[in-house]
């Protein structure tokens, strides 16, 4: 797509009409489609295991970068066709960090056969600690600037860099209808409108959503019946310690959803918008009790 001072004046004076700067003319648009993408994963995975005593202690651990130029058929932000080298940037499901420490202990109490044993002993106590580094998104505009969407899609190009977004984020508590949304992620001052004919240039899953933190506890008994036959009774935490953690801008990408961030967001009456805010949550702290009969 050209750039420069003599396209400026060209918009300035006919407006931002992309026929004028369409290679064919008599064509308003040329849609195409092509169910291919180029991928690359490259990862470095660690585990360990040890046992000390009763206590099984398990780790895992990832180190990985995916990137492609499209992550699903369902992406879809418009690339520019004469470099689409441009859109190859990390994988909208990419994880740069996954860390998962587990464990189970057999608790040493009243393990001498007697009635003891049966009313007080067979506990055991396991959880599951994992941390993991947020799926990027890209920050798009509903607006068609790049003159290639045609009504296919409103997210045709992605938001001009005009700052840094990593700083000067001041977090406003939201009101009215926004109540229900998350803290500001980056500067929104940081980016702007694409300029008229072109595709922007902070670029495909440029931002990071938050990361993850979570445990998960458990506490189980075992009453034996036979040899065979028993009955298992589990108490069950999950997010244990009820922290918040933050969801996704834009959703999930692991659903194959295309990551992005509007430029143009919902305002409330106090003149408030959502743009860069995150929208959902996790779950908070979730208790069960179950019976489990084993044979």
């Amino acid at each position: 797509m050209p750039t420069g001072p003599a396209v400026n004046v060209a918009v300035a004076n006919c407006g931002a009409n992309a026929d004028l700067f369409r290679p064919y003319a008599g064509y308003s648009s040329i849609t195409h489609l092509e169910d291919k993408a180029s991928s690359s994963y490259n990862a470095f995975q660690a585990s360990a295991r040890r046992s000390v005593g009763s206590l099984q202690l398990n780790l895992a651990y990832t180190w990985s970068h995916s990137i492609d130029d499209s992550s699903s058929r369902l992406d879809t932000g418009f690339v520019d066709s004469y470099h689409p080298f441009l859109a190859r940037a990390s994988s909208s499901f990419d994880q740069r960090h996954i860390l998962t420490f587990s464990y189970v202990w057999d608790l040493p109490f009243f393990k001498n056969p007697g009635i003891a044993h049966v009313i007080l002993g067979n506990w055991q106590y396991s959880g599951i600690t994992s941390f993991s580094t947020g799926f990027p998104f890209s920050v798009i505009t509903a607006a068609d600037n790049a003159g290639v969407g045609n009504g296919v899609t409103s997210a045709a190009s992605y938001a001009d860099k005009v700052g840094d977004p990593n700083k000067g984020t001041v977090q406003v508590p939201l009101t009215g209808s926004l109540q229900g949304f998350g803290p500001l992620l980056y500067n929104p001052n940081a980016f702007a409108a694409p300029t008229a004919l072109t595709f922007g240039d902070s670029g495909r899953n440029s931002l990071n959503n938050p990361n993850r933190l979570n445990f998960d506890m458990s506490l189980y008994k075992r009453f034996p019946i036979k040899e065979r036959c028993s009955f298992e009774f589990r108490a069950e935490a999950y997010n244990v310690f009820n922290n918040t953690q933050w969801g996704y801008i834009a959703g999930d990408a692991g659903s194959g959803a295309y990551n992005s961030g509007n430029l143009t967001s919902g305002t409330n009456q106090s003149g408030q918008d959502n743009f860069l805010h995150i929208a959902t949550a996790h779950n908070p702290r979730i208790l069960q009790l179950g019976l489990k009969f084993i044979f």
